[in-house]
């Protein structure tokens, strides 16, 4: 009796384990540089902490506009603190030129956007932009951007996608720290 109620319990708690390993192996899983940008020219990559001579590299000589923005040839826009990069904006001029690591590009709509990145995300209204926040330290999306302090929100990167009737126009990836305190060398 004993050594069967044993092994029921056995039994359960690994029931209990399995059934939570499954719902982690639904849970999509990125890195930093799935959120950042893609040549479509010759598929280098830019994305967050990157050194600017790399990103300079790829994206080739910008135009400081202010102290630590660059804008780009072909609709992008790169911001540096600390000589790394600490934002990237894509705009319509990228649409044929740049995408996203996973594929997701200015032209599509929210939807497919969605699709790629999931579902979870800060909540939305019918058009209004899609914003992820990414906790680069766990690497798992959440669907808030509130960091306890300056440190955590160094390590929330947000991932927007904004939207003009349905159709993706921007893709802004920028961490939580920069939004609030703005970029900083």
């Amino acid at each position: 009796m004993m050594r069967t109620a044993c092994a029921l319990m056995i039994l359960f708690i690994l029931a209990l384990g399995g059934c939570s390993s499954s719902e982690k192996k639904d849970e999509k899983k990125f890195t930093v540089e799935d959120l950042g940008i893609v040549s479509k020219a010759d598929g280098r990559k830019v994305y967050y902490g990157m050194k600017q001579a790399d990103a300079e590299a790829v994206l080739g000589q910008g135009k400081e506009r202010r102290k630590g923005e660059f804008e780009y040839a072909l609709g992008v826009y790169a911001f540096y603190r600390d000589g790394k990069v600490a934002a990237i904006r894509l705009e319509e001029e990228a649409k044929n030129h740049y995408k996203t690591a996973l594929d997701a590009e200015i032209g599509m709509h929210k939807d497919q956007f969605e699709s790629i990145y999931g579902d979870v995300h800060m909540p939305t209204i019918p058009d209004s932009q899609l914003t992820y926040v990414f906790d680069m330290k766990k690497q798992v999306l959440l669907k808030e951007n509130k960091p306890k302090n300056d440190k955590e929100a160094k390590n929330l990167l947000i991932f927007s996608a904004l939207e003009y009737d349905g159709i993706v126009d921007t893709i802004v990836i920028i961490d939580s720290y920069s939004t609030s305190h703005g970029i900083k060398e």
